[in-house]
């Protein structure tokens, strides 16, 4: 009887070690697959100077290729946006826009958000002649979603654009 008790705790053991490197492995592909995610919504942006938040329409060339690099990448997590955040320069609130992963608008469930901000000082009826200066901050999702217990928890992580010149 003692054997069997013994076997038991050593079983135990040996199945909770297994589900917490099998939930180091999900968390770390999970988190290594948003960054190359964010990496690419990142360069789409700065290499199309710029992305039109109003959702996916005709022409937007960096929305289309963000959609097709989450499609191509099998990004399939979602979260909710934070409501916005505080400009470094003015201190003023910037919302953040939430998308899904065909580049619609969406509240709840968005893959990633973007937040654009001001990089500039000058407005534009001061000096007509100078372009408008951005950047984006962008967030997408991960989580650990274990193959018993699925999402347990959720991570963002949060990346920004260089400042992008855009003409007026």
């Amino acid at each position: 009887m003692r054997e069997a008790i013994g076997g038991t705790w050593i079983f135990q053991i040996v199945v909770f070690f297994i589900l917490l490197f099998t939930g180091f492995m999900c968390l770390s592909i999970n988190q290594s697959k948003a960054y190359n995610v964010k990496s690419s919504m990142i360069d789409a942006i700065e290499r199309n100077n710029g992305i039109n938040l109003s959702g996916i329409q005709t022409g937007d060339q960096a929305m289309e290729e963000i959609v097709a690099s989450l499609k191509d990448r099998a990004y399939r997590t979602t979260g909710k946006c934070p409501n916005s955040v505080a400009d470094p320069f003015t201190g003023e609130l910037i919302p953040y826009v939430g998308f899904d992963r065909d580049g619609n608008l969406s509240s709840t469930n968005s893959a990633f958000c973007i937040a654009s901000f001001r990089a500039d000082d000058v407005q534009p009826q001061e000096v007509p002649e100078l372009p408008t200066m951005t950047y984006y901050r962008i967030i997408v999702f991960y989580q650990l979603d274990l193959p018993v217990f699925h999402d347990l928890f959720n991570f963002s992580l949060r990346g920004d654009t260089k400042v992008i010149s855009v003409s007026r």
